[in-house]
């Protein structure tokens, strides 16, 4: 009658350390290339790098027309991660293309993209090879007459207030997050690829077009259909951001206060830093991603397996 009490004790002892085995990727010491076209950004959206800073990013920041900048060197790569905060850049003058850049993300690295009004076809080439395109128009910007937030400057509907959010606590965390600040460029999702994910949506009452002339021809894009901001989960678990709006990682963005119009409820600080802390986070691995710790952990699944078939095999003899 020992017997069996006793495997069962072997069994739950080895649990814990089964459980162990397994647990969220540290962030701790990865290489993170920050590529910019614009050294100002560097201090204008310093809150967003220092956060990643702060959960233990090595960040590298180059200029994109730097001849030096390259992903590789003696066929292994210098990066875990690269953030393209250079939406202006027609090419880059050192070793990267976007043939670089797809390899970069198909060998398992993350992969950050903002966009903005002045987006290169560089830039656009890049977010339609991971799954999203953005408005052709390269005068078109996101446009909500009843959605946009309230600001000194009268009449500016491109001023988005969005709290549109992908519904997912892996994907943001389970705390409320107040409306986010978009200013940017629309995209939508390619039907075709089923590996990408709106985070951020539009209103239903949100179009795309030049804020600036009036509109001659229905909008192609309009309602829920823009995205915002949007994830891609690849095949090889590496993980892409891609959004409109270089703006909405700004410092301004980040500490500005925000209320919809029409609404009662106004916030002294906008979601902005919440929702891309909690974005970047799934991005990074730092949530909803696990990985083998010890490689003893097939293992001791088998053997736990032996032990609980073996248990079960002697209930009819103890």
């Amino acid at each position: 009658m020992a017997t069996k009490p006793l495997i069962l004790a072997v069994v739950l002892q080895l649990l814990p350390l089964l459980c162990n085995s397994f647990s969220p990727e540290s962030p701790t010491n990865r290489r993170v290339l920050v590529l910019l076209d614009d050294v100002a950004v560097k201090s204008s959206h310093s809150f967003f790098f220092k956060s990643l800073q702060s959960r233990g990013y090595q960040l590298e920041f180059k200029l994109a027309d730097d001849p030096s900048v390259g992903l590789q060197r003696y066929g292994r790569y210098l990066y875990d991660v690269l953030i393209l905060f250079c939406p202006s850049v027609e090419r880059f003058k050192g070793a990267i293309d976007p043939a670089a850049i797809l390899d970069f993300v198909d060998s398992g690295h993350d992969l950050i993209v903002a966009a903005d009004t002045n987006a290169s076809d560089f830039i656009r080439e890049i977010a339609t090879e991971c799954g999203v395109d953005f408005d052709e128009d390269p005068s078109a910007m996101v446009i909500d007459h009843t959605s946009y937030a309230v600001s000194d400057t009268e009449g500016d509907h491109t001023l988005i207030a969005s709290d549109d959010f992908v519904k997912s606590d892996v994907i943001l965390g389970s705390k409320d997050i107040a409306p986010v600040i978009f200013k940017g460029i629309a995209h939508t999702l390619n039907p075709a690829n089923r590996l990408v994910l709106k985070a951020l949506s539009a209103s239903p009452s949100a179009y795309s077009a030049n804020p600036k002339s009036k509109l001659s021809n229905p909008p192609a894009l309009t309602g829920s259909d823009i995205s915002l901001v949007s994830v891609v989960q690849v095949r090889n678990n590496a993980r892409i951001l891609i959004t409109g709006s270089l703006k909405m990682f700004s410092n301004r963005f980040f500490r500005s206060g925000v209320q919809k119009v029409g609404s009662s409820s106004k916030y002294k600080k906008s979601g902005n830093e919440q929702f891309l802390a909690e974005l970047s986070k799934w991005v990074l691995h730092e949530r909803g991603h696990l990985k083998v710790r010890h490689v003893l952990s097939c293992s001791l699944i088998f053997f736990v397996f032996l032990c609980v078939v073996f248990c079960h095999s002697l209930s009819g003899y103890l």
